[in-house]
């Protein structure tokens, strides 16, 4: 006997986080009107709306789009204008060896951006006779690390192609334009506002519409302090009508009184648009002081992670310094760093862990290991981690002799230039500024006088003392 299995039924979405056909042409022609006054000049932008080969223009705005996620615009501009200068053309790309993309990539963090961006170059070049793939899917399909978003980008603002895309600034739009309370980052909020952002989108402008939707929110419906004084969707606003005075409220009220929905047609009368509503921020969750800062709703963060290691600087006589080279997969993946060991959170056998790591996995001489020189604690954030390198410094006369565990790839000396230049990470230049700045204190201290003088040193007299007649030998 079969049982019958009842089916969960659909979540229910009111009008009130919809647009109507009408509402959609004035939004996409107020938004686009924006955008052509008030754009940021882009170099990506420029070579998107100038460049008449397509897979130039698709090779461009995916390294743009690769760089930008994570990582702010005003970060990503003189590395982007860097890279295209060294590799103009996919092909370029193609040819370069993972050492050298990463050494332009350093800084921008997120490595694995870097080793997806060659290997896509790779892929392009060798299986697709260096075309791009002509639509989002394809992008998707073909090019490492592309996914629903990026693949929506690159195909609307290179291609042309009639898609929206949703990324953290367009979400916060349509949280608060549409009064979406719901935890955005659930499966069910993301189609919805996915589901927007493809009727939105502008047939003829998709690549400026997407734009303009991301520029928006990035500059004037931002995370904290909105100009809603300002805004050109104002009058479509949700949160604005819930949060604004009553002479504001009345106008918008007005607006959503004359929308074009049947099932509901009168103006919208609380936090909820109706009792049922799966997209409605609940009465209870509303918080008059923060205004149409109440959406976007998020999920409760998760806490950072709390590592510690121990990172030491081998310097030889000459100034060059040991750097090794991580594994080839797993974070900070390829990059030089400093001769590290992990250390356990509580341990109160730390350093002589670190002595005896020094001894056995680097061959440093253990009076050199245990009379290391404490630099400074040095704290780095990777995406869920809280990373504190305890940071030491260690004197070689002998550079010859030293090992490295078998998890690196290998070892070489570096002047400090030479690190500069090579594939490091941020945290690894951090490290570096804090052993300089701990070597040009002790330098101002010795000029001032003020290094403690070693015992045998002779005390200077008092001027008391000179006047006092030494006693005489008997």
């Amino acid at each position: 006997m079969v049982k019958n299995v009842k089916k969960a039924s659909a979540a229910v979405i009111g009008s009130l986080h919809q647009f109507t056909e009408d509402e959609v042409v004035t939004v996409r022609q107020k938004l686009l009107t924006w955008y052509d006054a008030n754009h940021r000049v882009l170099p990506w932008r420029t070579i998107a709306a100038t460049e008449p080969d397509r897979s130039k223009r698709a090779y461009a705005v995916w390294v743009s789009e690769i760089m930008l996620q994570q990582t702010q615009v005003s970060t990503v501009v003189s590395y982007f204008v860097k890279w295209m200068a060294k590799w103009p053309t996919v092909e370029d790309l193609a040819r370069a060896t993972l050492e050298e993309v990463n050494q332009v990539w350093a800084g921008l963090g997120y490595y694995s951006r870097a080793r997806r961006l060659h290997e896509g170059a790779v892929k392009v070049v060798k299986e697709l006779d260096g075309e791009f793939p002509d639509d989002r899917d394809s992008l998707i399909q073909h090019l490492p690390g592309i996914g629903r978003y990026s693949g929506s980008a690159i195909a609307s603002i290179a291609l042309g192609c009639g898609v929206g895309v949703v990324d953290g600034n367009v979400n916060r739009v349509f949280a608060r334009v549409r009064g979406i309370g719901a935890d955005i980052t659930l499966q069910s909020t993301t189609e919805h506002m996915w589901t927007l952002a493809n009727q939105l989108v502008d047939s003829d402008r998709p690549g400026d519409f997407n734009q303009a939707m991301m520029e928006f929110g990035a500059t004037v419906c931002t995370p904290k302090n909105p100009s809603c004084n300002s805004c050109p969707l104002s009058v479509h606003c949700v949160s604005h009508h819930r949060s604004g005075d009553q002479q504001e409220r009345a106008s918008i009220t007005n607006h959503f009184k004359k929308r074009k929905m049947p099932s509901e047609s009168s103006a919208v009368p609380d936090i909820e648009c109706l009792p049922e509503c799966a997209l409605c921020l609940r009465k209870e969750d509303w918080d008059s002081s923060l205004g149409v800062q109440n959406y976007p709703r998020k999920a409760q963060k998760t806490q950072s992670r709390q590592k510690a290691s121990a990172v030491v600087v081998l310097q030889g006589n000459s100034g060059e310094m040991l750097l090794v080279q991580r594994p080839k997969k797993g974070l900070l993946a390829n990059l030089w760093e400093f001769p590290s060991i992990a250390l356990t959170d509580g341990d109160s056998h730390q350093e002589k862990e670190v002595t005896e790591q020094l001894i056995n996995q680097f061959a440093v001489p253990s009076s050199l290991s245990s009379s290391r020189i404490f630099v400074a604690d040095v704290i780095h954030i990777f995406s869920h981690i809280r990373q504190t390198y305890k940071v030491y410094k260690i004197l070689l006369d002998d550079q010859k002799g030293l090992t490295w565990p078998s998890r690196y790839q290998g070892g070489q000396w570096m002047t400090r230039k030479e690190f500069v230049t090579s594939a490091t990470s941020t945290a690894m230049k951090k490290v570096l500024k804090a052993v300089e700045v701990s070597e040009e204190k002790n330098k101002n201290e010795k000029k001032m006088g003020l290094v403690e003088k070693s015992p045998d040193t002779k005390k200077q007299k008092t001027i008391s003392q000179f006047f006092t007649a030494a006693p005489k030998k008997k």
